[in-house]
């Protein structure tokens, strides 16, 4: 078989990292094109990755010129949308990262872009494919616990800094962290459920990160290494990560007035069938702290589960027993990476179907929206599963 030839739009560090496990399956492809503005020096910086790859000044030129078996968007999320709709015409198959959109405009013309297009659409939700969840999902569906009744929801993020100190802390490229991270837990809970969100509330606060200082600061220009908790100095000296300070040049002050996301959220959903799920993201949370997960309430049992613990609980409520299920290995993404990167490959050679379908990310981004605009206007949202088309 001849090589996959692939493009992609918007080379970011995270497109990078999926497509160094592309030949995991042993599959022939390459990089065919890319579209980027720091296409170059990318290309420059990974040349074994990259070096069949062509730099294209703009998208349509590549897509006419390639000749390509399927297309990766990895831009900035204010552009995901845009860049998922000028590639529609070509009806080729589609990685898309997530959010699929940070506005409600951009959902419509999502839905006006996708109307006649066939071709597979691979979304980039890896918690729902991981295998935790997948056995997750086997045991609500044998009816172990009986139907599930009640959801609590729960992702404390030891990696947080990363969102204040980089392009992310932009509202205007992220819409927000309810799109940015929540969309993924938000999903799964949609695909466990098999219900769509009906009634929504939420809030949000920045309570940490933010601040007085300049919007270009940067912390290896910041006289406070020794004093602030989050210099890199100290993240060596007394959070005791890596083998030596590590000073990024890029690293940008994370109090700072340019911060304009927040750092704590909550959302509380009911689906259609009535079952209430309460949703909780923090962002300062550190070290052993870190947790991902939910706790699944039936009738004849709870099932609780974290990635960060690589284990699943069942808690029997006629009997008086656990359960334990652990798992094993260091995957990326908690292993769901490998399954979607699986599907965009099977889309390609056989057209098969996605397992993280454009429906299933406008419906994760649709729950995210209504949840941001709660927390900003106040109110609770009916009726949200009513949106056209979806």
């Amino acid at each position: 078989m001849s090589k996959l030839k692939i493009g992609i739009i918007g080379c970011g560090s995270r497109i990078r990292g999926v497509i160094k496990n592309f030949n995991m399956y042993g599959d022939e492809y390459e990089i065919t094109g890319i579209v980027d503005p720091r296409g170059e020096k990318i290309k420059k910086d990974n040349p074994e990755l990259l070096k069949n790859a062509v730099i294209y000044s703009d998208t349509e030129h590549m897509m006419e010129k390639a000749k390509l078996n399927g297309v990766m968007i990895g831009t900035h999320c204010n552009l995901h949308t845009e860049m998922a709709c000028r590639v529609t015409k070509y009806n080729i198959p589609i990685f898309l990262e997530k959010p699929v959109a940070i506005s409600f405009d951009q959902i419509k013309m999502l839905q006006k872009a996708f109307r006649t297009f066939s071709a597979p659409v691979v979304i980039s939700f890896p918690l729902r494919l991981s295998p935790i969840l997948q056995t997750v999902k086997g045991i609500v569906d044998s009816g172990k616990i009986g139907s599930i009744e009640h959801i609590v929801a729960f992702n404390d993020v030891p990696y947080g800094l990363g969102y204040y100190s980089k392009w992310y802390r932009s509202y205007n490229e992220t819409g927000g962290l309810f799109l940015q991270k929540a969309t993924h837990d938000l999903d799964y809970i949609y695909y466990l459920l098999g219900q769509k969100p009906k009634i929504i509330c939420a809030m949000n606060s920045r309570r940490i990160y933010g601040g007085n200082k300049s919007g270009d600061l940067k912390c290896i220009n910041c006289d406070e290494q020794i004093s602030c908790q989050e210099s890199p100095f100290n993240e060596f000296y007394k959070k005791f990560k890596g083998s030596k300070v590590e000073n990024d040049k890029n690293r940008l002050c994370v109090f700072s007035k340019a911060v304009e996301i927040e750092d704590v959220g909550n959302c509380i959903i009911e689906y259609e069938n009535g079952v209430q799920a309460s949703y909780t993201q923090n962002f300062f949370a550190r070290n052993d702290a870190a947790r991902r997960g939910a706790r699944l309430y039936g009738h004849k049992g709870t099932i609780e589960f974290d990635w960060y613990q690589n284990q699943i609980k069942i808690y029997n409520h006629i009997m008086p027993t656990v359960e334990v299920i652990n798992f094993t290995g260091n995957m990326s993404h908690f292993g769901g990476d490998r399954e979607f990167i699986y599907d965009f490959l099977m889309a390609m050679k056989e057209n098969k179907s996605s397992r993280t379908t454009l429906n299933d990310g406008i419906i994760s981004a649709l729950t995210c929206l209504y949840a941001r605009e709660s927390a900003r206007n106040k109110v609770f949202y009916n009726n949200i599963n009513n949106w056209e088309e979806v």
